[in-house]
């Protein structure tokens, strides 16, 4: 398998492991003792706020019973930039609703998400 065939296995992990509420694809995806989840909430009044936990309380969060499912449309990569055999960046549109940028490293042989940073999708 490419490097940009692992990566785009990765990216997709998270994108159906968060849908489906699948742990174990998840946990796949991210580098979970490292990685953070970075981005802009919009509070009760609809203002923006920067916002940065790890990635496994977040993990728990989107498996729980309690979330919510999204109105998700087609996931799909819209950039990647391998810089290095074990350093690579990657633009991912999350179902037309966040942009997502992923750092991404290669971990023992397996790429991993070390940090995600989200918006808004500028289109949702």
């Amino acid at each position: 398998m490419s490097d940009y065939e692992a990566i785009e296995t990765a990216v997709f992990d998270y994108f159906e492991g968060y849908k489906t509420k699948d742990r174990v694809r998840l946990e796949r995806a991210f580098a979970v003792e490292v990685a953070n989840l970075m981005g802009y909430r919009k509070d009760a009044e609809g203002k923006r706020a920067l916002s940065s936990e790890p990635i496994r309380s977040v993990i728990d969060r989107w498996t729980s019973a309690a979330q919510k499912p999204l109105p998700l449309g087609e996931g799909k990569i819209i950039s990647v930039n391998i810089f290095s055999e074990v350093a690579a960046g990657v633009v991912f549109d999350f179902g037309g609703v966040f942009l997502d940028e992923f750092q991404m490293a290669k971990i023992d042989g397996t790429w991993r998400i070390v940090n995600k940073f989200f918006v808004d999708h500028p289109q949702g």
